[in-house]
């Protein structure tokens, strides 16, 4: 869905627009500071995803506006030029949200379900770190309930890496992924738990890690890769039997 600012902005600039005379009509501070304060926020929520766009209409904010003197009077007026050059701009820039969108909508039609319930709103409100951490710790529960059902009487369960080492160890694996005693099974059971841990060493927490950021295709990737684990858990699941 494309963010409302965009929207609201636009349609500001737009009324602005098509006041009769509206070159020469003066514009109230308070439309001023809500349209420089709307176009702020556009930029600081879009700068990562749409940064040409943002540079350009960063650089257009600057110029907006046009202080005149009538007299002894000053006021402040549109800028032509440059506001048809902002709205070409949030116009480019609504089209482009509503794209991707739609492909991420698209996406989510081949994320196992576990992961939807957890990280798919987080995703469409903006949190993006937390619905690629959320995917990864679904994984990790998942595995600890897995371990405890096999093993009930155990008075610690592994978190984490330790946890995917000791469910999937192709020694000694407490769930089989295929058949082990050949050197293709035994290198599919080994690739399943070295992807497993390094997803809860490397991914499980992007937080915690303050010079990290998670852009919003980021996240879909983090999130498309914990789906992708979690359906070969299924198969894990499925072929060696077992009921959750």
């Amino acid at each position: 869905m494309v963010n409302n600012k965009v929207h609201i902005v636009a349609g500001w600039l737009r009324n602005i627009a098509n006041r009769p005379n509206a070159i020469n009509t003066p514009i109230s501070p308070t439309d001023i500071v809500n349209i420089r304060d709307g176009i702020s926020e556009i930029i600081y929520t879009y700068k990562n995803e749409h940064s040409l766009i943002c540079e350009h209409i960063a650089k257009e904010k600057e110029c907006l506006f046009v202080n005149q003197m009538a007299g002894y009077v000053q006021f402040t007026t549109i800028n032509p030029f440059v506001l048809g050059q902002m709205l070409e701009c949030l116009d480019l820039l609504s089209a482009d949200i509503q794209k991707k969108s739609i492909v991420s909508c698209d996406m989510w039609g081949y994320i196992h379900p576990n992961i939807i319930k957890v990280s798919q709103k987080l995703y469409a409100d903006g949190h993006y770190a937390n619905a690629a951490e959320d995917a990864f710790i679904e994984i990790n529960d998942r595995v600890k309930k897995l371990y405890k059902k096999l093993n009930p009487t155990s008075a610690k369960i592994p978190d984490g890496d330790a946890a995917m080492t000791t469910v999937f160890s192709p020694n000694s694996p407490m769930i089989k992924v295929c058949d082990i005693s050949t050197d293709t099974g035994m290198n599919e059971q080994k690739g399943l738990m070295f992807m497993l841990q390094g997803a809860m060493s490397a991914l499980r927490n992007p937080k915690a890690h303050s010079n990290i950021t998670i852009s919003k295709d980021d996240a879909m990737r983090r999130i498309m890769y914990a789906s992708m684990l979690m359906y070969k858990i299924d198969d894990a699941i499925a072929y060696s039997q077992i009921q959750e």
